[in-house]
């Protein structure tokens, strides 16, 4: 009897090592696990970003490139308007000095 005793308790700290042994593994298996998902979880995450920015960028250059096509229209009818208002200025100055020089030409 006291022998069976021995082997049960040598049986039940065989047991107990290998169930540690068991955990050991499970528990540096698991910090591989959550190390790799981890990893997994900022690649994904510097992917999106990365996304996002460019989109942003994107839209932001749409955005810089429409206003300054807006910008160019805008000058361009100003410089038309102001072509038009030399155009009136032009006759009114020819016509000026066109008395000019008929004024001097009889005052001599």
């Amino acid at each position: 009897m006291f022998v069976e005793e021995i082997t049960r308790i040598k049986e039940s700290e065989a047991k107990a090592e290998e169930i540690q042994k068991n955990a050991k593994f499970e528990s540096k298996q698991s910090l591989r696990d959550a190390k790799v998902k981890a990893e997994n979880m900022i690649d994904d995450a510097e992917t999106k970003a990365k996304e996002i920015y460019d989109n942003l960028i994107k839209e932001g250059q749409t955005e810089a490139d429409r206003q300054y096509s807006r910008f160019l229209e805008d000058t361009h009818k100003e410089c038309e308007i102001l072509i038009a208002k030399a155009k009136d200025n032009e006759d009114k100055a020819v016509e000026l000095i066109a008395e000019r020089i008929v004024r001097n030409s009889v005052d001599k």
